[in-house]
């Protein structure tokens, strides 16, 4: 195991602290969870739109008229998640903006400005399919180059010279003049390039050569194993292997869950199993490595008062998905024993959830963000419905059966310890001499 241990440390810790230090990486994953919460509401309210329940359609057809709720209910997903593409741009824009320590309003209103000039107009305006998840590669892409180019423009120092008296914010407007302009006219020259070719413009580019084969691989199995173990690897050493896997595949399942969410509200066959929704409610049940059944295991099997006392104080975290407590108090972090299930757990409980939504035994997550700490059960029947809760029940059993061997190793050589400084204590006690010792 020491030997394992040493060869990752080796090789792949250099790799992961490049990877967890990388800008643009950085600014991308920053982007993502600062908007969670924004695509959280809307989907909550689409959720009030279509909650799954029998004769609840009827119900607001008949109280507000045939459509009228439903309509109210998503004009809000329709200015969140409809727009995601659009509000990833400003979003990355922003924080890789502040990452460069640079003017933040300009590179995020150039980015606008440059995904504006070249997304194709019809008679009736900017479709709304590129505004949307489909458009999010390209929003990701145009956000990092043009605020990369707007930095290095902006250091050439290109701008009219001012009276000394000049107030600041005037002089950082025409300061910024010189590099908007360029950007616009690489803009246009870009937008007649595509013209063209085939592609007509840079969206259907993009879209065809990097987003399309990023998707097929997001949606493979193989490829959520190798990541979810990559991952787990990297918390084992201390590392936040949630935030550097998310960095890099967070889009690709983002973009996979709203194309759920507009299957499911559309009334068809929803076409990914792999998404966002389906890792957050079946393979991060407690936390990352699916350890609320270890932390249950802590509070009703385990005899050591060491874990006992640990299981007990995390457990309340660990219903909300929050399980730190765990992974740096246990510990998980560099703990030999629970390296095994620690890195099986999550590839196991993946495993199983892909098979049975594969065959049809369970459904496929509808694409509703719903908050990451909503505790398990509630949120299997959320996206999944009673077959989502039952999958939970049967992946919480699996991953109990993983961990349970080695927790119950780890606890026996802990109550022997605590046997043995009993048992010290004891004769410490013992050998105390009372005889002199007056009332």
């Amino acid at each position: 195991m020491d030997f394992i241990i040493k060869i990752i440390e080796k090789r792949m810790m250099p790799i992961a602290n490049k990877l967890a230090s990388n800008n643009e990486l950085n600014a991308i994953r920053h982007a993502m969870m600062s908007m969670a919460s924004f695509f959280m509401v809307g989907s909550l309210f689409l959720l009030l739109a279509y909650i799954p329940v029998k004769g609840y359609d009827e119900f607001l057809n008949k109280t507000f008229g045939n459509g009228v709720f439903q309509s109210l209910m998503t004009s809000v997903s329709g200015a969140t998640l409809n727009l995601m593409g659009l509000i990833v741009l400003i979003a990355v824009a922003y924080n890789y903006a502040v990452i460069k320590q640079t003017d933040v309003p300009y590179p995020i209103v150039s980015s606008l400005m440059v995904f504006l000039i070249l997304t194709p107009k019809n008679s009736n305006g900017i479709p709304t399919e590129w505004l949307g998840a489909k458009g999010m590669f390209i929003a990701i892409i145009i956000s990092l180059v043009t605020t990369n180019l707007y930095i290095k423009l902006k250091k050439l120092g290109v701008a009219p010279k001012m009276p000394d008296n000049v107030p600041p914010a005037v002089l950082k407007t025409f300061a910024s003049v010189f590099p908007i302009t360029v950007i616009a006219l690489i803009s246009i020259i870009i937008k007649a390039s595509f013209l063209t070719t085939a592609y007509e413009h840079i969206h259907n580019f993009v879209f065809s050569i990097v987003q399309t084969p990023l998707l097929k691989l997001g949606n493979n199995i193989f490829s959520l194993i190798i990541s979810e173990i990559i991952g787990q690897l990297l918390w084992f050493f201390g590392l936040q292997g949630n935030d550097i896997i998310g960095s890099v595949m967070s889009p690709i399942w983002m973009i996979q869950t709203t194309a759920n969410l507009e299957a499911f509200t559309a009334g068809l066959p929803l076409p990914n199993i792999i998404t966002g929704i389906f890792r957050n409610v079946y393979m991060l049940i407690g936390g990352s490595g699916n350890t609320l059944p270890l932390t249950l295991s802590m509070v009703f099997f385990c005899k050591s008062k060491q874990l006992k006392t640990l299981g007990l104080l995390a457990l309340p975290a660990s219903i909300f998905n929050i399980n730190e407590p765990i992974i740096f108090g246990l510990p998980i972090v560099l703990n030999a024993i629970m390296f095994i299930p620690w890195v099986l757990a999550t590839p196991i409980a993946a495993i199983i959830g892909y098979s049975l939504m594969k065959i049809g035994l369970v459904s496929a997550t509808n694409g509703i963000l719903i908050p990451w700490t909503t505790p398990v059960f509630l949120s299997g029947y959320l996206v999944s419905g009673v077959s989502g809760i039952i999958l939970q029940g049967i992946i919480l059993i699996t991953c109990f059966l993983v961990y349970f061997p080695f927790l119950r190793a780890m606890d026996l050589q802990i109550l022997k310890k605590e046997a043995e400084k009993l048992k010290q204590k004891d004769e410490e006690l013992d050998e105390i001499d009372l005889s002199d010792v007056t009332f």
